[in-house]
């Protein structure tokens, strides 16, 4: 593989590793916010929006982390780019943001219907 395409993929899998990053911990940081706001009393309609924020920015870690899952398995071909040491352990990381995303989803859809009312 040319060297020009081999700094252009290791480019895109650092950035996609950072990227990641964010939507995780703006998600882990809505589920912090709903845990206190809990305990601290705040209104219905704050705690409706708070889990309609954590609804959405979950699905965009899910896509995020399925990307990034998608990209190690191609890589994983291509040893020369990216050692295959680093490979898996991101491997498993982006399986673990997919798990984290997927509870994140379900958490917020379960209390959004419990805060809900029936």
């Amino acid at each position: 593989m040319d060297s020009k395409y081999k700094k252009t993929i290791r480019l895109l899998y650092k950035l996609t590793k950072n990227i990641v990053a964010l939507p995780a911990l703006f998600s882990v940081f809505l589920v912090f916010f709903y845990i206190t706001g809990n305990f601290q009393g705040f209104q219905d309609s704050t705690q409706l929006m708070i889990l309609e924020t954590l609804s959405i920015s979950s699905i965009f870690f899910a896509i995020v982390s399925l990307f990034g899952l998608l990209q190690s398995i191609v890589l994983f071909f291509f040893p020369d780019v990216v050692s295959t040491k680093s490979n898996i352990i991101y491997l498993i990381t982006m399986v673990f943001c997919l798990i984290l995303s997927a509870s994140f989803i379900a958490m917020s859809l379960v209390l959004g219907v419990l805060t809900g009312g029936i």
